[in-house]
């Protein structure tokens, strides 16, 4: 999955710790230096970012680690590189006729392949990914900028996986992270968890070359798509204009996607968290009362009018939208650390269930169906997708820079 590089690109890309500068005037190499921090490292998660299914496994893979480079974006566009999140994602030989669905050997859309520069053609990628390394015979060394011997042109081990491990690599690296007792490439929650421990192996590793050629977190890229070998062989990463220059395009593709897997600081836009309805809180968590069966009041109230758009709090998927008893017409929705949102007496659903949303996604309108006194939206915190699991929302929502 190579993309086509058009112009000239001579901008560093913050990567919270270091920056690639790629495509230089004279395409030849990488160069890291320290950029400011990024303001945010909170994850992107739905349609546009990353699964909401993966997030909470790249944030404990990239917190595993004690390098600083490794963040949960970074390992987030590696992926999206790597299989665009696809867990049965499978390289091919080079030479393997494939089709246009975008499956198992090619996990892209077509789309994404006429964006590649590489439609109707098996992308190079596919058939390289994985960290299994061919060892190219004898040990001499070779100037910079040249193909090692053989290197170019050996044959590529398949690998498979969100991660793309090859079968070798995985024998050796691959971890339970589930606790399951069972090492499973194609399962993420084992896959995800090995990727981070590799690529915190590789960084620990790149930092004890200073002299090589880009950064500790691009040649740790670099290691983990062709092998350390293959960075000890180029004395760093390789030349774009180099014979194994798809791998110096690999690096440059992951650090600049990095930046987009990240959510601004703000809270409410671009995946964020952000209040559900602008309109003043009404009945507050736990007040008593006999309008309810349980006699305290499960939520928060917002006074809002009939046919107020009602948005998503913050990143999740849905798991109920329809029609919900005494709640009327209701979303509920799961994010990604494992809490519930409700939004209850809606008008008209929007959202459906499967939906990935992110904070400020529009999932119905207000309204004043179900056991309602009038219009307005009633909104819950839960342990569970269900009634009886509620918590105070607005001590949660305060820990998402939320104030009622």
């Amino acid at each position: 999955m190579v993309p086509v590089i058009v112009g000239v690109v001579v901008t560093p890309i913050s990567i919270g710790v270091g920056s690639v500068l790629l495509g230089t005037s004279d395409d030849s190499e990488a160069a890291g230096g320290d950029v400011p921090t990024p303001m945010s490292t909170e994850l992107k998660a739905g349609d546009v970012g990353v699964p909401v299914m993966y997030a909470k496994l790249l944030r404990d893979a990239a917190a595993d680690c004690d390098e600083k480079p490794l963040t949960a974006p970074v390992l987030a566009a590696q992926l999206k590189r790597e299989s665009n999140f696809n867990p049965r994602a499978r390289s091919v030989a080079v030479d393997t006729a494939t089709g246009d669905e975008g499956s198992l050997t090619d996990p892209r859309s077509a789309q994404q392949r006429a964006e590649d520069g590489k439609t109707g053609e098996q992308p190079v990628e596919d058939a390289l990914s994985g960290g299994g390394t061919p060892t190219a015979p004898g040990s001499s060394e070779v100037p910079s900028g040249e193909a090692p011997p053989d290197v170019a042109q050996a044959a590529r081990p398949v690998t498979r996986g969100i991660a793309q491990f090859s079968d070798a690599d995985w024998a050796a690296e691959g971890v339970d992270g589930n606790n399951d007792g069972v090492k499973d490439v194609l399962d993420p929650a084992d896959a995800i968890p090995s990727q981070g421990r590799k690529m915190c192996g590789l960084l620990r590793t790149a930092e004890q070359h200073p002299g090589y050629r880009g950064t500790p977190l691009e040649l740790a890229l670099a290691g983990y798509h062709m092998g350390w070998e293959t960075v000890e062989r180029y004395g760093g990463v390789p030349r774009a204009s180099g014979a194994d220059g798809e791998t110096y395009e690999y690096v440059k593709a992951v650090v600049k996607s990095s930046s987009q897997m990240v959510v601004p600081v703000g809270g409410d836009v671009a995946g964020g968290w952000t209040l559900p309805v602008e309109g003043p809180a009404g009945t507050p968590y736990h007040q008593r009362g006999s309008a309810w069966s349980t006699g305290l009041h499960t939520g928060v109230d917002f006074v809002i009018p009939a046919g107020t758009q009602v948005k998503a709090v913050g990143p999740g998927e849905v798991v109920t939208a329809g029609a919900g008893g005494d709640y009327g017409n209701q979303v509920v929705i799961r994010h990604e650390d494992g809490t519930f949102s409700q939004y209850a007496h809606l008008s008209e659903v929007k959202a459906v269930v499967g939906q990935s949303v992110q904070g400020g996604t529009l999932i119905g309108w207000s309204g004043d169906t179900g056991n309602s006194s009038g219009p307005h939206l009633h909104f819950e915190v839960r342990t569970g997708p269900g009634f009886g699991s509620d918590v105070p929302p607005v001590p949660f929502l305060r820990t998402k820079g939320l104030i009622l």
